[in-house]
């Protein structure tokens, strides 16, 4: 934990970003329980939502990875809702929204192309895994991986954003609790 001088602002961008990851979690279906919040710094992050699951998961289904993309561009969504700016602090959860996407369509076939896999490939021996050539897609399918990829992500977008627009009021809760408490957990 640490304390970082932080201007008053920022410290009212970080409580709406955590707030927004929060709020979206809470309202979506498929996602575990928000377990913690806050708006205290920990290494680089300025503060963290934590849901960590109710069980142990071997796989998600398409419907949890989508709400996952949503939950994570809650924060970005909120400081676009509330101050119609972008922090650069968004980068962790981007990566993650990215590498999950990309995921969906190239290694899960959870896209609208082929259920085809459009990653690198290995041979497995009895050692284990060994390397061969990766596959490499055309340009023009590449632009199709892209494309879709985009679509998901945006779609993660217009869901959390829309939630935030609907949950303002508790969007606006969260985030004043944070300021005055700085961590809140689930109760």
């Amino acid at each position: 934990e640490k304390k970082k001088l932080q201007s008053d602002l920022e410290r009212k961008m970080t409580a709406y970003h955590e707030g927004g990851h929060a709020i979206v979690a809470h309202f979506l279906p498929h996602t575990d329980p928000v377990h913690r919040i806050s708006i205290v710094s920990r290494g680089r992050a300025l503060g963290f939502t934590m849901t960590p699951p109710e069980q142990d998961k071997y796989q998600q289904t398409k419907d949890e990875l989508e709400e996952t993309i949503s939950v994570m561009l809650g924060g970005r969504a909120a400081e676009k809702l509330i101050f119609n700016k972008l922090t650069g602090g968004v980068s962790s959860d981007l990566e993650r929204v990215t590498r999950i996407a990309r995921a969906m369509v190239m290694d899960y076939g959870m896209s609208d192309l082929a259920p085809i896999n459009y990653g690198p490939m290995y041979d497995y021996t009895d050692y284990g895994r060994a390397a061969m050539e990766p596959y490499t897609p055309s340009e023009e399918m590449k632009k199709k991986v892209d494309a879709q990829v985009d679509r998901i992500v945006q779609d993660g977008w217009d869901r959390a954003l829309a939630i935030l627009k609907e949950r303002k009021t508790e969007l606006d809760a969260v985030a004043q609790r944070l300021l005055d408490v700085e961590s809140m957990d689930e109760d």
